[in-house]
């Protein structure tokens, strides 16, 4: 029995170190009192995301880091203009399901309101082969703008693809085309997703890439318009190989010291 410890030991951290991690971004934050889920990386300005390393929802830091490219201005009405009555959002990004305070949500980043332009946020040095989801959060109360298209690419910007749409619980949204469609060939309008079904975007099982890289790019839709995005989750499960690799490493360990005591 005293033989299995040491592998055992190095089993049980190992699978510590392959767990999930979830990482959670607030663009333009004023007030953290309502954020929930843990430690947020949290911008006040464009300038900010600086291509800096991001910490996980425990505080814990790492390696992937955050930058943009583009036109991305931060909204200076705070949770005047986003969505923040009582009907709630999802469970990731709120208060207590209300956004009853200011939260996460309750600002954001967005394109230009004179001419028709994007930005990209990346977020880089990523493990290739590893799996990634991605949820978006953005939404408008009692206004109009706030519209765009929301699309994200695994190969640096060559080739992009659209998001799912989700209600607040998380089920797929099933009305106003978002059954059939993405939102990279259907525009995503703040107000109508987010003022009365509190609707948000997301991606699953998305497998990183050679450039270990994963782009988001928001684009208005015109020059009389403009997008936004309000905040960010980040979950990324390692690669499988990865802990089967450290069972034969472990494995390896221990058939060594076996032979030296012989």
């Amino acid at each position: 029995m005293k033989k299995l410890i040491p592998l055992s030991l190095l089993l049980i951290a190992g699978f510590q170190w392959v767990h999930a991690e979830t990482f959670l971004v607030d663009f333009n934050t004023l007030d953290s009192s309502g954020y929930v889920g843990g430690t947020w990386n949290a911008y006040a300005e464009p300038s900010d995301v600086d291509g800096s390393t991001i910490v996980n929802n425990a505080g814990i830091g790492s390696a992937y880091t955050l930058s943009y490219s583009g036109l991305m201005q931060d909204s200076s009405n705070g949770g005047t203009l986003a969505f923040n009555n009582a009907t709630g959002g999802p469970s990731w990004a709120t208060t207590d399901g209300s956004l009853s305070n200011t939260s996460a949500v309750a600002d954001y980043f967005y394109t230009s309101t004179t001419s028709q332009t994007s930005f990209t946020v990346t977020f880089g040095s990523l493990t290739p082969g590893d799996t990634a989801n991605l949820d978006l959060w953005m939404s408008r109360q009692n206004h109009s703008q706030g519209i765009g298209y929301y699309s994200y690419s695994l190969d640096g910007g060559t080739t992009f693809s659209g998001f799912n749409v989700l209600e607040k619980d998380g089920s797929a949204a099933t009305t106003n085309g978002w059954d059939t469609n993405n939102t990279k060939d259907q525009v995503f309008l703040a107000k109508e997703d987010g003022n009365v079904l509190a609707r948000y975007m997301n991606i699953n099982s998305l497998t990183i890439g050679a450039p270990g890289t994963l782009q988001v790019k928001v684009e208005d839709v015109s020059s009389d318009d403009w997008a936004a995005l309000s905040a960010m989750q980040l979950t990324v499960i390692p690669e499988p190989s990865t802990f089967a690799m450290l069972i034969v490493a472990g494995m390896g360990l221990l058939i060594t010291r076996q032979r030296r005591r012989r």
